[in-house]
């Protein structure tokens, strides 16, 4: 049997975190039986339709920390925030008694955060306990350094560059210490690779990058949305500190140079649960902070250019790739392209700086060229990204691990 540990059920599988884990266990449950271990701020019942991805599914309750205890934690531990936010003991009684019926293969735990839930099997030998594979979404350390160097940048945003600097070194350890523990690691990019191998792990971890639905995420899906032209769309979580950062540096510094080129243009920045600072941007001409959507799709048909102008993040984007399979021109930055086998002015445009404005009005400007990078960005991603080719290294490593 494999034990999943998630913080949430991914259900709906709607931002990068869940789509990954959703992907993942329908893998797994093509291998052999699965049961999910996962968190719920309401638990209760399982969807019917995951009946089939799982044999068995677990939800314990979990309240985010009160602002208080996650003060004292900051200030009183040396392990990283991450460590404690969903720090569940209800969770660790469930698999201890799972683990008792000695029937467990694996465990695969799902992204740093979740590492807590294995701490006390991690200095037994392998023998002794389950095969213990960890999926990296980040590397999470690195990931806090690239925030502390974008949040340094301007004072008012001093106290996240803080918080970042703080846990970057705090999660070097923690991070360490656990990639070095458990027995295999599954890392998204080959830059993540790159840089969990640097923490002292024996091996190379095993690079299995996000994937996209080709069949889901296609250009003639659904109708686009009615957005007026030339429309640039920007999709993802508005509270995840990465998008936060793209969205403030694209709408305060970039978008006034491509609005003075094209006084018509909108940008539409598309994400669940805006933060404050990203819902002010709606007072800048022409902006306009769409918050969640039920589907992202009908945004992204609609675009005329997809940007992606992130500075900070690890891992490899998944909403790039849903504007790839959808066909669309992209302008990213390298980083917001970092780890896919992407080439400028082929597969997308990589621009940054002031660069990234006269890219962005160039692309809107020329019908031909857009349609040429779409076609060249879906192409790719139908051939190297799909879901079921990304997940392939994964699979080699459960299948050897489970009775025939």
């Amino acid at each position: 049997m494999i034990l999943f540990l998630a913080p949430e059920l991914p259900d709906p599988p709607n931002k990068g975190g869940s789509i990954r884990a959703f992907h993942v266990l329908r893998r797994l449950a093509q291998l052999g039986p699965v049961t999910v271990l996962a968190l719920s701020e309401r638990p209760g019942p399982p969807p019917p339709s995951w009946q089939a991805l799982a044999h068995e599914i677990r939800l314990f309750p979990w309240r985010p920390r009160p602002l208080p205890v996650r003060l004292r934690q900051l200030l009183t531990s040396s392990r990283p925030d991450l460590a404690f936010r969903y720090r569940t003991p209800a969770l660790v009684e469930g698999m201890r008694a799972l683990l008792a019926r000695g029937s467990v293969a694996l465990i695969l735990i799902e992204g740093l955060e979740m590492a807590w839930a294995v701490e006390a099997l991690l200095p037994r030998p392998p023998g002794s306990r389950p095969f213990l594979l960890l999926d990296e979404l980040n590397a999470e350390y690195r990931l806090q350094e690239r925030l502390f160097r974008a949040d340094q940048r301007d004072p008012r945003r001093w106290i996240g560059a803080l918080y970042s600097g703080i846990q970057a070194r705090r999660l070097r350890r923690y991070e360490a210490w656990v990639v070095r523990g458990v027995d295999a690691v599954i890392a998204v990019s080959e830059p993540d690779a790159r840089d969990l191998h640097a923490l002292g792990m024996a091996r190379m971890p095993v690079v299995a990058p996000n994937g996209v639905d080709t069949a889901f995420f296609r250009p003639e899906a659904v109708p686009p949305a009615p957005l007026p032209e030339p429309a640039f769309v920007f999709t993802g979580s508005m509270d995840y500190r990465p998008n936060i950062d793209a969205a403030l540096w694209l709408a305060r510094a970039v978008w006034p140079r491509v609005r003075a080129a094209l006084p018509a243009a909108r940008l539409f920045l598309v994400g669940r649960r805006p933060a404050p600072a990203v819902r002010a941007l709606s007072e800048i001409p022409g902006v306009e902070v769409v918050g969640e959507v039920p589907d992202v799709r009908p945004y992204l048909a609609a675009a005329t250019v997809y940007v992606a102008p992130l500075r900070a993040g690890g891992g490899t984007r998944l909403k790039v790739l849903e504007a790839m399979a959808m066909g669309k021109a992209i302008v990213s930055t390298p980083m917001g392209c970092e780890g896919l086998t992407v080439r400028d002015q082929e597969h997308v445009w990589l621009a940054d700086g002031e660069a990234f404005a006269e890219a962005m009005i160039a692309l809107a400007t020329d019908e031909a060229r857009r349609r040429q990078l779409g076609e060249a960005a879906r192409r790719l991603a139908v051939a190297r990204y799909d879901w079921e080719q990304t997940l392939a290294p994964l699979e080699a490593i459960v299948r050897p691990l489970l009775p025939r």
